[in-house]
């Protein structure tokens, strides 16, 4: 719920209906969403009532920093190991989304992660991949809506991602990955930036 941003920042928590919504008793919920907070996706305002925490621009652009210095590397190092299956499959999704033109689509975010997801799966370091999953899951607190104008740069990005990993070109896909991860700092600056 956290991750597609069906509870979104600043939701407060009301644990009776999130318990009768989820199908599960208050004693289980209460300890998940004590690790939830302690895991920073819930923070505690000044009343005491749990909220889903937002990120701030700061540490959002802390993260995308970060990750400008992983995912280039994973990439690389996924070059010529994601299967083809997966690669095709994700092609042929990247194209439908294009085609459609809908930048609202949840299918933007759905390839986004599975696309970052099989990099993770084939980069062949679990410390790595699990460093960016969880990364990747922090930005998510990030309270921006997906960028419009962005829809065909990023199907162009990821689509270039693809073409390099599947040509088994380290070198390419890391650049792919560098200038994606670039393009959605830069996007993020001038939505912000109110242009």
């Amino acid at each position: 719920m956290l991750e597609s941003r069906r509870l979104p920042a600043d939701a407060t928590i009301a644990e009776r209906r999130l318990a009768l919504e989820l199908g599960v008793s208050r004693t289980p919920l209460r300890e998940a969403l004590r690790r939830l907070e302690g895991e920073g996706w819930l923070g505690r305002r000044s009343d005491g009532t749990l909220a889903v925490r937002r990120l701030d621009v700061e540490e959002m652009l802390e993260v995308l920093q970060v990750r400008r210095l992983l995912e280039p590397e994973a990439a690389a190092a996924a070059a010529g190991r994601v299967p083809a299956t997966v690669l095709d499959a994700l092609c042929d999704r990247v194209k439908r989304l294009l085609a459609s033109g809908d930048p609202l689509s949840p299918e933007r975010a759905a390839i986004d992660q599975a696309l970052h997801r099989a990099i993770g799966e084939a980069c062949g370091n679990r410390v790595l991949a699990a460093a960016i999953a969880e990364l990747r899951r922090r930005s998510v607190l990030f309270a921006t809506r997906r960028l419009p104008e962005r829809l065909e740069p990023v199907c162009a990005e990821h689509l270039a991602i693809l073409d390099a990993l599947g040509a088994d070109q380290a070198g390419a896909a890391r650049a792919a990955m560098a200038a994606h991860l670039e393009n959605t700092r830069a996007g993020i600056l001038r939505r912000l930036g109110g242009g």
